[in-house]
């Protein structure tokens, strides 16, 4: 009994869609550009996660040694780090590696043909620290910052809050984006499905008079706006994914270090959203304008 009942709702609700092609295609079309818009925020979004992420990743803290300490004292000092459980590895830079590392450029390696003497080398010892688990950079960093032996650590912190609030923003951003464009994309869903509703006034009048329910009334809108719901989503997926591929590239060309991208799951769970999104904006949208069927038979039962 299902079964009939479902290709009947099928058959009329592409019936329906046919016999108004221009507003089909303004509510399909309505419903991908705000698909698209969702899908390009939250890609932005969580593109800009996992780059923090990947800074936190690769988060490198800088202890800058005070001068007066000896190589030994430091080399105690980083024998006792890489004993703790959360420290990878640590390691000392001693003033003429960081020289080196400096002027690494070829033009500028040049200044170092001169020779720099221990004495005149303005760089202090540092020792450099990998944490296992770099989300618990700051309370390390206030762990050790207490050492005599530091004079001060350095670990980008400025530019990580920056990101960081960045992030923050966007995500905010991104949800007043998603809710501003879900509603006018189900209040076009709305609208049109109503008026789609008058257009077959005659029709449910009569179904009704051979004794259908309202839930039987509502069946052919309801798939009306899931089909509507599932087109919009297709295309703002292929727009998405075609349009991600370019754009990362063109990315990866202009900030070299801007590395990340998202896995085939988070791609793949990011477009499930996006089709469960424009479903329930098709659906939900046709629920809401069939909401007072029962008032409007009575009218036109009344006015008959």
């Amino acid at each position: 009994m299902l079964f009939p009942k479902l290709t009947f709702f099928i058959n009329e609700a592409l019936t329906s869609l046919r016999r108004s092609l221009l507003t089909t295609f303004i509510t399909v079309t309505t419903i991908a550009l705000a698909l698209t818009l969702m899908g390009a925020f939250l890609f932005t979004t969580m593109n800009l996660e996992a780059f923090l992420n990947q800074m936190q990743a690769e988060a490198i803290i800088t202890a800058y040694i005070s001068k007066d300490i000896s190589y030994g004292e430091v080399e105690r000092f980083r024998y006792k780090l890489d004993k703790l459980p959360e420290v990878a590895k640590a390691e000392t830079i001693t003033p003429e590696e960081a020289a080196k590392e400096l002027f690494s450029d070829p033009d500028d390696k040049r200044l170092l043909q001169i020779g720099l003497s221990p004495a005149e080398n303005p760089l202090p010892i540092t020792v450099r620290i990998y944490l296992k688990d770099p989300a618990r950079i700051k309370q390390f960093v206030s762990q050790i910052k207490k050492e005599p032996i530091i004079d001060s650590l350095s670990y980008g912190e400025e530019l990580f809050e920056k990101f960081s609030g960045m992030s923050k923003l966007l995500w905010y951003v991104s949800i007043f984006i998603v809710v501003l464009l879900g509603l006018s994309s189900m209040f076009i869903v709305y609208n049109t499905v109503r008026l789609t509703f008058f257009m077959r006034r005659e029709e449910i009048v009569i179904m009704k008079l051979v004794g259908a329910t309202d839930w039987f009334v509502r069946g052919p809108f309801i798939v009306e706006g899931f089909i509507e719901g599932f087109l919009g989503s297709i295309i703002a997926t292929v727009l998405l994914l075609s349009g991600y591929k370019i754009v990362m590239a063109k990315l990866s060309q202009l900030i070299p270090f801007f590395s990340t991208g998202l896995t085939i799951e988070q791609l793949f769970k990011l477009t499930a959203k996006l089709f469960m999104m424009g479903l329930i904006l098709g659906v939900v949208g046709s629920l809401l304008s069939l909401r007072d069927i029962k008032q409007f038979s009575k009218a036109i039962n009344q006015g008959a």
